[in-house]
């Protein structure tokens, strides 16, 4: 009985294997359990765990498309084609892999949802399924804890000979269509809009502004128009980004 209350949490990590029985009805319940928890762990692998429970806790009932205004972040390794070169794919696939580990770590702790990774970036929002009235300052508090988290990463990798990693994050506050989207029988919670689009093109302006540091983090206008004094930023200029009609002004925020 409390194996299946775990089953319901979505939480495979209380889920111990259930004995054999000599009972051929208990004996069989078994068996479907214990293939039905390593279903469950298969699935975790694929499927955010915590964007599970946020959606079996939506108060709709059903996941619809819908507007909303989000808070969206895309993060990318400077120089990714340079750091794997001469790599094996395993050793390539390590190093993604224990990167995004340390990102995705930050985002889950600052309540954001991971969207998807591509190739060396990750894409994560905040403001569904729940909606939040700050999601902007948690976004940014998420970047500033992923400066922290490589700072440390990093001092390992000098003292064990490795090259650090440099990262650029964007971040951009804006509306977009939010729910379940794909073809029947595979689809994805996920966002699309003008502003997913733009918060990538803001990423990549990082290149132009900052390509020095550790950690560049450009935000637009409506970010650093809500965030607080504690979080200082400076006005590096308006850009043409493709797709936009209008200049982006866009910020960096002081690390």
């Amino acid at each position: 009985a409390e194996s299946v209350a775990a089953v319901g949490r979505v939480d495979a990590n209380l889920l111990a294997p259930l004995p054999p029985s000599r009972i051929t009805e208990l004996n069989n319940l078994a068996n479907s359990f214990n293939n039905m928890r390593t279903a469950l762990r298969l699935f975790e692998t694929y499927v955010p765990r915590s964007l599970v429970r946020r959606l079996l806790n939506n108060e709709q009932g059903s996941i619809t498309s819908s507007e909303r205004e989000v808070t969206v972040m895309f993060t990318d390794i400077v120089g990714f084609t340079t750091i794997a070169e001469g790599k094996t794919a395993t050793e390539v696939a390590d190093l993604v892999n224990d990167h995004f580990r340390i990102l995705g770590a930050c985002v889950e702790a600052h309540g954001g949802t991971i969207d998807k990774y591509i190739g060396d970036a990750l894409m994560a929002f905040w403001g569904a399924p729940e909606e939040v009235a700050d999601s902007s300052v948690r976004a940014c508090y998420c970047a500033l804890a992923m400066v922290d988290a490589l700072e440390r990463d990093n001092l390992r990798r000098r003292t064990e000979g490795l090259p650090p990693v440099r990262i650029r994050i964007g971040i951009h506050t804006g509306p977009v269509l939010v729910g379940n989207i794909g073809a029947e029988g595979r689809v994805n919670y996920t966002i699309i809009g003008d502003t997913v689009n733009t918060c990538q093109r803001i990423e990549n302006l990082g290149r132009e502004i900052d390509n020095s540091r550790a950690v560049t983090i450009v935000v637009s206008d409506t970010v650093a128009k809500s965030l607080p004094a504690s979080m200082p930023y400076v006005h590096v200029g308006s850009f043409s980004v493709k797709g936009r009609d209008k200049d982006v002004d866009v910020y960096k925020m002081m690390t």
